[in-house]
């Protein structure tokens, strides 16, 4: 856990970051792993009394990727409800043989390479399996492309798969529409009563009631962003679109490590050597900070006051930077942790979640959003994919298929 002295170091650089700290090595004045004051491992209990509130409909949370819920996870002694291992083979390519989860209605949705699966976010006994092959993506986090995961709104489950887009009814896992134009290539989202779609063809808009194409562009795009009628892809470039006709609003040279996020009006992207913020309207750059050469970073997690990043030195432990946000100035850096290889992929009701690699460390830690303490982690047995944060809930699922709920007190 960062002490009080590197936070306060950590405010004094901010005047460095702007003009970047030179080598490879990590900028994070914290070196030493995080030590939660609670680790949650051991047997599962046998579910939940009451069912966590909120929902996780789509990889990031919402159509903009901020990756932040409107929510209180669990602080207070957190415990295991339950776990359960869903049949997941090996898929080439594929850093892990599971996607991440979402959750809506009482469900949690998962793919493998065995198909669609539907559990009860209650005791995570499985309510439905649609057997199909999901679409193989670029990474979204680490270095590893996964394996697309469901996406979850008005009732229905979208999966990208091999064969394009299908739609499933939520209650039942049965087909409502199929849309196979083109293989899926990326996570569709959901925005009103279109669905975004990366496919082969490029990034088509679907009609989400019955599959239908309204328009496609010619744009590369894994997980796209989309706020205020804009679509925001990321491939060589960054490219807005309308996202009523497909027609191209602006591009810009800047370009996501992984994958777009939009807040507020503005674009934020993780770059190989910046962390950057673009108008949303025109795509103009409004800041950058700049923490030296050799360094990437992540797709950041966007609260309304706080931008989360994972700093990766070509040669160094990988560490999450807390940033202050600064209406549309710079972001400031506030703390900083070190994670090893490692991502931060969701915020909820002041905390931040991040993924972590040791071996013998807890493979998902919860940090406070003010200071950077970590207050709990979980001990899973191999290394977990991104998680869905709900009111007093938190589902994680393992690269090799082990669905764990933990719960607070």
């Amino acid at each position: 856990m960062p002490s009080i002295t590197r936070r306060t170091l950590l405010r004094t650089l901010a005047v460095g970051a702007a003009a970047g700290v030179a080598g490879c090595s990590s900028s994070c004045p914290d070196s030493d792993p995080p030590e939660p004051s609670v680790v949650v491992d051991g047997t599962a209990g046998s579910g939940f009394e009451t069912l966590p509130g909120g929902s996780w409909p789509q990889p990031r949370f919402d159509a903009g990727n901020t990756g932040h819920a409107p929510v209180r996870p669990p602080t207070d002694s957190p415990t295991l409800r339950w776990r359960t291992t869903l049949s997941a083979p090996p898929v080439d390519g594929a850093g892990a043989a599971a996607s991440s989860p979402t959750v809506a209605d009482g469900r949690v949705y998962v793919t493998t390479a065995e198909g669609a699966f539907a559990l009860s976010l209650r005791d995570g006994s499985e309510r439905w399996h649609h057997e199909t092959t999901p679409a193989t993506t670029d990474p979204t986090v680490g270095y590893d492309d996964e394996l697309a995961p469901p996406v979850v709104a008005d009732g229905r489950v979208y999966l990208a798969t091999a064969d394009g887009v299908v739609a499933l009814h939520a209650d039942d896992g049965t087909v409502a529409w199929r849309a196979t134009d083109a293989a899926a290539t990326g996570v569709p989202a959901v925005h009103g009563d279109g669905l975004l779609a990366p496919t082969t063809d490029g990034l088509a808009e679907l009609d989400a009631r019955d599959g239908s194409r309204r328009w496609v562009a010619d744009v590369e795009a894994t997980l796209p962003a989309v706020a205020d009628g804009t679509v925001v892809a990321g491939g060589e470039e960054t490219v807005a679109l309308d996202a009523a006709s497909g027609d191209r609003e602006w591009s810009a040279s800047a370009r996501a490590e992984f994958h777009p996020v939009v807040a507020d009006d503005t674009v934020f992207l993780g770059t190989y050597s910046q962390l950057v913020g673009l108008a949303l309207d025109d795509g103009r750059e409004r800041w950058a900070v700049d923490r030296g050469g050799g360094r990437t970073f992540s797709a950041p997690v966007v609260t309304p006051e706080t931008v989360y990043t994972v700093e990766r030195p070509s040669e160094a432990a990988d560490a999450t930077f807390a940033f202050d946000r600064d209406g549309d100035g710079s972001p400031e850096p506030r703390w900083c942790s070190y994670v090893a290889e490692g991502s931060v992929t969701a915020a909820a009701g002041g905390h931040a979640f991040a993924l972590q690699s040791g071996a013998a460390d807890p493979q998902l830690v919860a940090f406070t959003e003010r200071f950077g303490e970590a207050t709990w982690g979980y001990a899973a047995a191999d290394r977990t994919v991104p998680p869905a944060v709900l009111d007093d809930g938190v589902v994680t699922v393992t690269r090799r298929g082990t669905v764990a709920a933990v719960g607070g007190a």
